[in-house]
C-alpha cells in the first residue's frame, strides 16, 4: 500500500506546510514508495541508536521522533556504497545535557559513525563534535573536536584530518541556519567533485534562508522533504549540495 496522508487536523496542517513551502520554490519531484520496509540502513541505526531511521517492529528510545533518512539514503547510496572511501559528519551524538545538541542521557555517541562504518564497508569514517569527551577511535573510525559556529574551529578541523576529497560531509550537528552555512562554507572546498554533502534536520523555517544562501551559488541544491504519514514534517527535511562540475 502506497504512503497517504489520512484526513486528520496533524495532516491537513502537514498538508499547509507543504503548500507553505512549494509556494517559495520552483520544480519539485514526487517520489512514492511502499511503507515499512526495514532496510539495511534501519536495522544498523537501531543496532547503533541512530535516529537517522528505526526498525518499525523495534520500540524508539528517543524523547522526539524517529526520522526517515534511512529511505532516502538507501536509495542514493545502496549501489555505490563500496566506491565511498571518505565520509565525514560533524555532530557525533552528544549526551552531556548541558550542551544545545545533546541526544540525552540515553544518546549513544558515536551511531551513526558506526552506521556508516559497517554501510561503506572500504570507508574511512571521520566524525567532528563540540563535546571532546565523546570523541574516540575505534576501527575505521576517526573523531575530532570542532566548534562549527566558529570558521577558525572548521579550519582547524580540516587541517587535523590532513586529507581532502571526501565523497560524502554530513551536517547533524546543531541545525541552525547560522551554524550550518558557517560548517558548509569552510568544509565545501574538501568535497570530491562527484562528492555529496548533505545538511540534516532544516528546520522549514530555515529553508528560505538556505534557499537565498544557494541561489546564487554554482552548487546543485536539492531541498528534500521526506514525507511519511507518522511522522512530523517539521523535522524531516535535508538539503543536498552537490558540484556542476562532472
Amino acid at each position: 500500500m502506497l504512503n497517504r496522508f489520512k484526513v486528520s487536523r496533524g495532516n491537513l496542517q502537514k498538508k499547509s506546510q507543504r503548500n507553505s513551502i512549494e509556494k517559495n520554490f520552483g520544480l519539485k519531484i514526487t517520489s512514492y514508495y511502499r511503507e515499512h520496509i526495514d532496510s539495511e540502513l534501519d536495522y544498523l541505526c537501531t543496532k547503533y541508536g541512530s535516529d537517522k531511521g528505526w526498525l518499525g517492529s523495534t520500540p524508539f528510545p528517543y524523547q522526539w521522533q524517529r526520522h526517515s533518512y534511512s529511505d532516502f539514503y538507501t536509495k542514493i547510496f545502496q549501489f555505490g556504497r563500496s566506491s565511498i572511501k571518505n565520509v565525514l559528519e560533524i555532530g557525533i551524538g552528544t549526551n552531556n545535557p548541558d550542551l544545545p545538541s545533546s541526544m540525552g542521557l540515553n544518546g549513544k555517541p558515536g551511531a551513526s559513525l558506526k552506521v556508516w562504518r559497517d554501510f561503506f564497508p572500504n570507508a574511512t569514517i571521520f566524525g567532528g563534535d563540540i563535546d571532546k569527551e565523546i570523541l574516540f577511535t575505534e576501527e575505521r573510525i576517526k573523531t575530532f573536536y570542532v566548534d562549527q559556529l566558529n570558521p577558525k574551529s572548521i579550519e582547524d578541523l580540516w587541517v587535523s584530518i590532513g586529507i581532502s576529497d571526501f565523497d560524502v560531509i554530513i551536517d547533524d550537528g546543531l541545525h541552525t541556519f547560522e551554524s550550518g552555512t558557517t560548517l558548509f562554507s569552510g568544509s565545501i572546498n574538501h568535497l570530491s567533485t562527484n562528492g555529496i554533502y548533505i545538511i540534516e534536520d532544516v528546520s522549514r523555517y530555515d529553508l528560505l534562508r538556505f534557499y537565498d544562501f544557494f541561489k546564487k551559488s554554482s552548487f546543485m541544491v536539492n531541498y528534500v522533504v521526506l514525507e511519511d504519514s507518522d511522522l512530523e514534517l517539521e523535522d524531516n527535511i535535508l538539503i543536498t549540495i552537490q558540484s556542476t562540475k562532472y
